[in-house]
């Protein structure tokens, strides 16, 4: 399956970093919604099918904690990436399950994570 057939939605609710993030992997080829927050996600996923989301951690309304909650609540299948400032290890310790990604976000280190959720997604859900 090519990229551009892959759907990620971005949750950031940093305009510059949403916007640096989005660019970058719809150059990669693929399929890019954007939400600046956790509830703005939760109402594009009631309508649209993602293959992967991307989230912050520390946003307004809905953290990505509580997204991340929500969406494997109803989408267990479906690989989410959460992004942080927090050290990563602190994260880990808090008992988050799914990978997190250090920001500043290193592009190289964004595309293999990426890459690597894709394909345990498409594990995952028999693709």
């Amino acid at each position: 399956m090519s990229n551009m057939s892959k759907n990620i939605l971005v949750v950031e609710d940093e305009p510059a970093s949403l916007e640096c993030i989005s660019h970058f992997l719809r150059k990669q080829g693929y399929g890019v919604r954007e939400a600046r927050d956790g509830a703005e996600a939760i109402e594009l996923i009631d309508n649209s099918q993602f293959d992967l989301v991307l989230s912050d951690i520390r946003m307004p309304r809905v953290d990505g904690v509580a997204l991340a909650t929500n969406i494997l609540s109803r989408v267990p299948t479906i690989p989410i990436i959460l992004m942080t400032a927090v050290p990563v290890e602190l994260t880990r310790s808090l008992g988050y399950n799914v990978p997190c990604l250090s920001k500043p976000i290193l592009l190289d280190e964004l595309r293999t994570s990426v890459q690597t959720a894709l394909a345990r997604g498409e594990t995952l859900s028999g693709a």
